[in-house]
Parts: structure tokens; sequence; C-alpha cells
């Protein structure tokens, strides 16, 4: 495409994002979990669903349009042509979010008279004026289809509340690829939404079910491009200088909900450990923002989450560690010492007890207490009760502008580090891991507040606090390998394995002994940046 038609186009198309943002669009609210086919007889089973009205089944047939290059889906627009029986309906779906498994999209629906994209249909005149663009509609093509059969049961679990549940079951197809569709939607139809995850906890706790942060478009249109997703890293912190105090609290463990479960799929699916490590680091943020805000809370506010974090922080730990050492120690000490039988030994051993540990991770996060995690940390934060078990004074330093805590909290998160340093030179390596806990603690706050204050200002200090973390985090592996490798060593019996034991365990001393000028100079720095908050 020319230069001059790609810059109209993306014109047109952002311009098109900016009209929907600014009309007042129904939204549907919905909690998405999938379920293996294995189960879906005892799911039908469910007291919930048996007691609940039956409604007809429906065979649902979906045409997704867009333009070759995806520009619609691109910039968060999704449009849906849907068939059930000889009825035919359009719907429009813009932004939205999800949060553990709970799906908030703006969408219109029209009905229409076939398979084709109708603009004119679109009562609402400003969306249709952009996308009646002839430019837009030249280019629109079928992209993804579905088709499933739906099973409905409207439930209502409490007065005043209303939610439809629907199983479907089908496939997915993209330029001749399918990919099978198994899963649950609870849909908010009246009540609110935290009600959804009451329903799904009901539900799991006969019948196995994972929470799902993909949509079938979302899963269509992978499909359809031909990708795996990636692991996702943690997103610049969501909070804005205009938030409460209790505004910035569930921003934050929004975002870290979203960040653990957006890797859900990939860790259990995938060899990629970087799903897990990204999954430790989510619950790792996660308990940092829960002990940041623990002062302006009740104790029995936080000390179910912070449990079950730190329960599922301590698997996924041991996964993450074996992950390291056989990924990135053990590789230096096999290039060096490669004909040596006692390290291709370890090598074995260490492979066994990583995926032994790999499937543990695995078993927890997939497993019923592992998905109670999820939903109950949703409903928990939608419910947002904890206010009613504050006092007057709680509750008016909840509400208060989140800026002076920020203040607050790094002021003291910074002079612990100071104080965990003092007398540097003369620290020994579990005074250096506490160190490096302190450092951590410190730059998790300063990530959560930095929207904050001056972008430079902060960058430089965070730049200086990960230099000294990355080196810190060195010596911790190596402290970590130690400790491995004697676990290790219950299975390794000949002489030569035993040597390869005393070769890792005096490289590991080597390292915590080394780069000690070049730490101390990272920390000098460290302590001499002036604190962006001042």
């Amino acid at each position: 495409m020319p230069a001059a038609a790609h810059a109209l186009n993306c014109r047109v198309h952002a311009e098109i994002v900016r009209t929907i943002s600014r009309i007042a669009m129904p939204v549907e609210t919905e909690l998405k979990l999938l379920v293996d086919p294995q189960y879906v007889t005892r799911l039908r089973r469910h007291p919930l669903l048996r007691h609940g009205r039956r409604l007809a089944p429906q065979k649902l047939h979906s045409i997704y349009y867009d333009t070759p290059d995806l520009v619609l889906w691109r910039r968060g627009i999704a449009l849906r042509l849907r068939r059930s029986g000889a009825r035919w309906v359009q719907t429009v779906k813009a932004g939205g979010s999800v949060v553990a498994g709970l799906h908030q999209r703006p969408e219109i629906e029209t009905a229409v008279g076939g398979p084709s994209p109708d603009f004119a249909a679109i009562d609402d005149p400003a969306l249709a004026r952009r996308f009646s663009s002839r430019k837009l509609r030249a280019r629109l093509e079928p992209v993804v289809t579905t088709e499933f059969t739906r099973s409905r049961y409207l439930l209502k679990p409490v007065e005043g509340v209303v939610i439809e549940a629907s199983l479907d079951q089908g496939t997915i197809k993209s330029d001749g690829a399918t990919e099978p569709i198994c899963e649950l939607e609870l849909e908010i139809k009246a009540g609110p939404a935290w009600h959804a995850y009451q329903a799904a906890l009901e539900l799991l706790a006969t019948v196995p079910l994972l929470a799902a942060d993909r949509s079938k478009a979302e899963r269509g249109f992978d499909l359809h491009r031909n990708i795996a997703r990636k692991p996702y890293k943690a997103r610049a912190s969501p909070l804005t200088p205009n938030m409460t105090c209790h505004d910035a609290f569930q921003a934050l463990i929004e975002s870290n909900l979203t960040h653990f479960l957006a890797n859900q799929h990939g860790m259990l699916e995938s060899d990629d450990p970087e799903y897990l490590h990204q999954m430790r680091v989510a619950l790792r943020r996660l308990r940092s923002a829960f002990a940041i805000f623990a002062p302006l809370l009740a104790d029995d506010v936080l000390a179910p989450r912070v449990a079950e974090t730190r329960r599922l922080l301590a698997t996924l730990g041991r996964a993450r560690d074996w992950d390291v050492f056989a990924a990135e120690t053990l590789p230096l000490l096999t290039a060096r010492y490669a004909d040596h039988p006692g390290i291709a030994a370890l090598g074995r051993q260490t492979a066994q007890l990583r995926s032994h540990a790999d499937r543990a991770a695995r078993r927890a996060v997939a497993s019923r207490r592992g998905q109670h995690f999820i939903l109950a940390s949703g409903a928990w934060l939608l419910a947002g009760d904890w206010l009613t078990r504050l006092d007057t004074a709680q509750r008016t330093a909840l509400l208060q502008p989140v800026m002076p805590f920020a203040h607050t909290v790094l002021d003291h998160a910074h002079a612990r580090m100071l104080k965990r340093g003092r007398h540097f030179g003369r620290l020994t390596p579990p005074k250096l891991h506490r160190l490096r806990i302190a450092a951590k603690k410190l730059r998790y706050a300063t990530e959560f507040f930095a929207p904050l204050y001056d972008d430079r200002r902060v960058e430089r200090f965070r730049a200086a606090l990960a230099h000294l973390q990355d080196v810190l985090g060195g010596f911790n592996d190596a402290v970590t390998a130690a400790r491995l490798v004697e676990q290790a060593r219950r299975g390794l019996t000949s002489a030569s394995a035993r040597e390869a034991r005393g070769i890792l365990l005096g490289w590991s001393v080597g390292i915590q002994h080394s780069g000690g000028r070049h730490l101390k100079l990272l920390w000098e720095k460290l302590r001499a940046a002036r604190p962006f908050w001042t």
C-alpha cells in the first residue's frame, strides 16, 4: 500500500476509535471459563444449572470482518455478523477490559438482512457515518468464522441477580486452520458483576474450570495470524495523580491479576519458561501491592489473599529456581567441562528435578485451589466490601489522594534499603540477600507510583536501582545453585558425580566473592541518586 494511502487509512480508523469512545454503548459483562470436554456432562448435571431455567439451544454461525492487515482489530474493534436460525445480527464491539476472566466490552447489536456488513443499520449517526467510509468498506472481508452449539440456562442465584450461563461447543476457523471451542460464559443480565464469580466458584467446587482471558474473536485472530501468544510482561502502572488511595489499590490489584492470568494459557500449554516467570513476577508484584496498602486496610481484608499468594508463589518459585539453574547456570559449567561424566550426570538429574517442579507448578495453577485463587480474587476485587470493615478514620485515610501516601511509602522503602546496605563492604551473603529484597520492594513501589512523578527523574533512579538489583540477583542465583545441587546430590552416586558437585559448589562460592568492587560501585551510585519523589 502506498505510504500516503496507509497514512490516510490510519487517520480514518483512528477517528473511528475516537468516535466509538464518545458513544454511550451498552456494555457486555461476562465471565469466560474453559471446560475440558470430558467434564461437560458433569457440568450439565450441576445443581446450579439444573435448577436454572433451561432456554432453547442455539446453533450459531459467526463471521468476523476486517481488512487484510487487521486495521480494526489492531485498534480494539471487532465487527461480527452472527446467524441464529434464519436471523442475522450485526455486532460492533470496541475497547473493554479483562480482569480475572471477566470480560467487559461496549457493544452495539443490530438485526440485519444477511451475512454482509450493513453500516446503515447502526442507529447511532456518528458511528454509522464513520463506518460508511468507502475506503473502509472496500477493504473489509471475512477473516474468522466460528460455528458452535450453545446450551443456555437462566440463573437467578439471589434476588435481583440474573445470569445467563452459555455452554458453547464447536470450532473456530481461519485460513484453513481450526481450534476447538468448549467454554462456559456467565453473562450478567442484572445485578452486580461479582456474582458471575460467585456462580463460577459454586461450579468449580465440583467441575474443573479454567478462567479464560481471551474471547473467541481473540483466539480466532491469533489463529488467523498464525502466531503463538507471547509471554505477557507487566504493563506500565495504571495510576494517575487524581486517584485516591482506594482507586490506586484497586487499579494495581486489577493490573497484577491481569498480568498473572494473561500468562496462564502459555504456562500450561507451552515449554517456554518465560510464562511461568511472568506469572511469578505478577504474584510478587501482587504481594508487594498488598504490603504497600496494608496499613490502610483492616487486617482480615488482606490475610486470605496474602496467604494464597504466598502459597502459590512457593510452588512457582521452586519451578523457577530449577528453570534458571538448568537454562542459565548449568550450561556455563557444561561448556567448560564438556567431557566430564559427572557434569553430564548432574545435567540428567537436573532435567528430572526440573520436570518434576514444572509439573507441580502446572498442577497448582490448573487445580481447583489455583483457579479458586483467581476467581475469588476477582469477586473480592469487584465487590470491594473492605470499605465497610473500616472505621471512620481508616476510611478517610483510604479515600485521601494517593500522592502523599506514595511519598510516605517511597520514603519508608528507601530508608529501609539504605539501612540494609549499611557497612556494605562487610555484608555477608544472607545480608546481601536481605538488601536485594529491600531493593526489590523499592523497585516495585517505584514502578507502581512512577506515573505520579517526573518521567526522567523516575527513570534515572529506577535504572540505578535495576542495575544493583540485577547484580544482586546474580549473586542470589549462585546461592540458589548451591542449594539445588545439594538436592540433586541425592540422585548422584558415582565419584565423578560427587566431583561435579564440588565443581559447582566451588563455582558458586567464586561468584559470590567475585565482582565485589563492581557491586560496591553500583551501590554507591544508587545511594547517591536523588530520590525522584523529593
